[in-house]
């Protein structure tokens, strides 16, 4: 069975802008977003990267305010966004959008965040989520040796040690596929 086909600019365009989403969200949830958002650093080499893209790039966030990776891995990519002027980022809830859940699905689950990025003539060029790459590899190890929690401590620990730039590093890559304009 084919999954139909959607207006992923209609979705985006009637997305939440960031802040108007976090405004929305849980009051304990939306503090912690904000001081998760307050303590992600960009490098002089980020900000530069963000501030010359020559193409804009429009990124969709799958998410809800309840899920511990999206108040983890939203406020960096709402922060890359705001240091680049064409890096444009709307926000829908999971629930609201099951149609769009089914696209990208992780092991089969729903897992979110999801952050879909698109070129600036909404091309989709890949998507990211629901967390770094280690972080995955941890908790697919954790599963297999049937250790959830030693799992959860060691992407707790992850977290810690790597201050977001894992994340960083895996949505700069998309950015700039998204705003490429050469092979």
């Amino acid at each position: 069975m084919a999954v139909p086909a959607l207006d992923l600019k209609a979705i985006w365009s009637a997305g939440a802008h960031y802040a108007d989403w976090l405004a929305a969200c849980d009051p304990a949830k939306r503090e912690e977003m904000e001081m998760i958002h307050a303590g992600v650093a960009l490098s002089p080499d980020d900000t530069q990267f963000l501030q010359g893209l020559k193409r804009d790039v429009h990124v969709l966030a799958i998410s809800e305010d309840w899920c511990g990776d999206v108040r983890r891995n939203i406020p960096p990519l709402a922060r890359m966004c705001a240091a680049g002027t064409r890096l444009h980022l709307r926000v829908v809830d999971k629930e609201t959008k099951p149609e769009m859940m089914v696209r990208y699905l992780t092991n089969a689950a729903e897992a979110i965040p999801v952050f879909v990025f698109f070129s600036d003539a909404f091309v989709e060029v890949g998507h990211w989520g629901p967390r770094p790459l280690e972080c995955k590899r941890l908790m697919a190890r954790g599963k297999a040796a049937g250790k959830i929690d030693d799992a959860r401590a060691a992407i707790r620990a992850f977290y810690e040690a790597d201050q977001h730039r894992s994340t960083i590093e895996e949505l700069r890559g998309l950015i700039e596929i998204a705003s490429a304009d050469a092979v």
